[in-house]
């Protein structure tokens, strides 16, 4: 028997994620995050994923599994990345669909609900205020600065999926989504503050001195 794996559609190491849906898969269904977990190895068959609930003691039907699949799918978290030929003899091949994570890494970007966004600036104006000895904040100042942070976040993940380092991509492949969101927040924070020159200058702009 000789086993020879396609792989046509690679995934990626990074992925935004901005709808509601995709992030409930990843935060709130626990044999959802258990099957992607498997997949961190790399593409497997519905074969594989089967034996690799068994192996955790967590044994599933097959509509079910295929029901966590059809789930990942929708939200575009896995997909049908290609084929695995088992070759039995010249006159007997089996194929076997492969599944794999869309990326390695999932990164939540959902955007604060806006009622809720004013409430949050305002709270953390008021936290800053305290701890840096300012007065008064002013929140549209504020949000410029946040705004530019975030889009500018949202555009450099793209990059990420040009490494090639492979210790790099053996990294990223292994935090938790909580943990890999805080490494890539941190990461794109200290970048945007090393390229803007005046950002000290145009933050404190934002705050009133006490007299």
């Amino acid at each position: 028997m000789k086993l020879q794996d396609v792989i046509i559609n690679k995934e990626k190491i990074v992925k935004t994620i901005y709808d509601t849906q995709s992030a409930k898969c990843l935060s709130d269904d626990k044999n959802c995050q258990l099957l992607l977990s498997f997949l961190l190895s790399g593409p497997m068959t519905f074969e594989d994923l089967k034996q690799a609930f068994k192996s955790v003691q967590s044994e599933k039907s097959d509509k079910t599994i295929y029901g966590y699949l059809n789930k990942l799918k929708k939200a575009d978290l896995v997909m049908e990345t290609g084929k695995r030929f088992i070759t039995y003899s010249e006159s007997h091949i089996k194929t076997l669909a492969l599944y794999s994570r869309t990326a390695k890494v999932f990164y939540i970007a959902i955007d604060i609900d806006e009622k809720k966004s004013s409430v949050y600036f305002e709270l953390v104006g008021a936290l800053l205020c305290e701890i840096l000895g300012y007065e008064e904040f002013d929140e549209n100042c504020f949000k410029k600065i946040y705004e530019e942070f975030k889009d500018e976040k949202r555009s450099e993940i793209s990059k990420i999926n040009e490494i090639t380092n492979p210790k790099i991509m053996k990294l990223l492949a292994s935090p938790d989504v909580l943990g890999a969101k805080y490494v890539i927040d941190t990461m794109m924070m200290f970048a945007f503050i090393g390229k803007q020159k005046n950002l000290n200058d145009e933050f404190l702009k934002c705050f009133k001195k006490k007299i």
